[in-house]
């Protein structure tokens, strides 16, 4: 299984993100954390993904929400953290 990273826009919302977080999931890989980064001369969100085999997908859809957000029903927590939301530092979890 490889791992690899991608940029997540420090600018989006928290709706914004789960929706690009989702999309990288949707070509097969899955969400393992976000870190603050220095990258290309700013400070960003660096998301990490494993590669997933061939026809496996993660379910169900990953969902990220402020720190001080009610649980989601139904869904367990993945990952929390600090990264950057609409460009503000925002304690964050993610849950599946």
């Amino acid at each position: 299984m490889s791992t690899y990273i991608v940029e997540v826009d420090p600018q989006l919302t928290l709706d914004d993100i789960s929706l690009a977080i989702a999309g990288e999931e949707a070509t097969g890989a899955e969400f393992q954390r976000i870190a603050l980064s220095f990258h290309e001369n700013r400070i960003t969100n660096l998301a990490t993904f494993n590669d997933l085999p061939p026809g496996k997908r993660p379910t169900p859809q990953i969902v990220f929400l402020a720190d001080k957000a009610a649980v989601p029903a139904g869904k367990k927590l993945l990952w929390a953290g600090v990264m950057l939301v609409n460009g503000t530092n925002t304690a964050v979890k993610a849950y599946r």
